[in-house]
């Protein structure tokens, strides 16, 4: 029986083996290579990148020596003793080098799995999101991917992958509004927050959640933090549709507090049926 095989990329990079962390004193290189691998598992990677992510300016020769000492490096790290021996996830032929890693625990991959599902359109068609799925999912992001690497090929994964999480926060926010969850739903608010201090929908979502609660004070604080955030951080104003919740929350409109419940029309359509 192969032994159990641990990794996340969500913060700080981790591979472990039977409680043991082998990736302690992994070369810079080494580490690099592996999480390039890691990030690029569904295909080969020709041995030619690899060696050009980690020598970029050297001579063909030379990078190509810097590619043998790291995975050398690698490999080494990776049969660790004591019954420890995962080196059998590293494959490589002349061309190529690919990670099997089919039996190992993937955060990213199990992240994937577990969050919204990305796609052109937002089909009416589709099931609901189960939030029991999608609140595992947000505990598997335990950071952004491999925090404190700053490489291309990360921070076009990173921001990926960071766009899914906040879209699966959006999924539970909203489901906590459907179901007068403000607790929670404030919660997940702030969490995408933290991720994105400029993102309106998720400060409008804030603004009804805390309506729904009957505080209506904090609400309008939540638009005045939206404003500074939309200045600070795009030097933009909030669009009208944020205009328009914060103008009804501070007029008291039924609709929005009490017994009425949400109502998450636009006010444009209210007016309308109103005339």
């Amino acid at each position: 029986m192969k032994p159990r095989i641990s990794i996340r990329l969500f913060g700080k990079f981790s591979l472990r083996c039977r409680d043991q962390e082998l990736l302690a004193h992994v070369s810079k290189g080494a580490r690099e290579i592996l999480g390039y691998l890691l990030v690029h598992r569904s295909a080969p990677v020709p041995r030619e990148t690899l060696a050009g992510l980690i020598a970029p300016h050297a001579s063909l020769e030379r990078s190509r020596k810097a590619l043998r000492q790291a995975l050398w490096s690698l490999r080494s790290h990776l049969l660790a003793g004591d019954g420890v021996d995962v080196s059998h996830i590293l494959e490589m032929s002349d061309g190529w080098i690919q990670l099997r890693i089919d039996e190992a625990w993937l955060d990213v991959r199990e992240f994937e799995h577990l969050a919204v599902r990305r796609g052109p359109v937002a089909r009416s068609d589709l099931p609901a999101p189960d939030s029991t799925r999608l609140a595992q999912s947000i505990e598997l992001y335990r950071g952004d991917l491999l925090q404190g690497w700053y490489q291309d090929w990360c921070l076009e994964e990173r921001e990926r992958l960071r766009q899914i999480y906040l879209e699966t926060l959006d999924a539970l926010v909203a489901t906590c509004e459907l179901n007068r969850d403000v607790n929670a739903g404030v919660a997940y608010g702030i969490r995408a927050l933290h991720s994105d201090p400029a993102r309106e929908c998720t400060h409008r979502s804030l603004m009804r959640l805390y309506c729904l609660s009957g505080d209506r004070a904090s609400a309008i604080r939540q638009y005045d933090r939206c404003v500074e955030a939309l200045r600070t951080e795009l030097g933009v104003e909030p669009e009208e549709q944020t205009k328009d919740l914060d103008r009804a929350i501070r007029a008291g409109t039924r609709g929005l507090t009490g017994q009425a419940g949400l109502d998450r029309r636009p006010l444009t359509l209210k007016r309308r049926e109103k005339s």
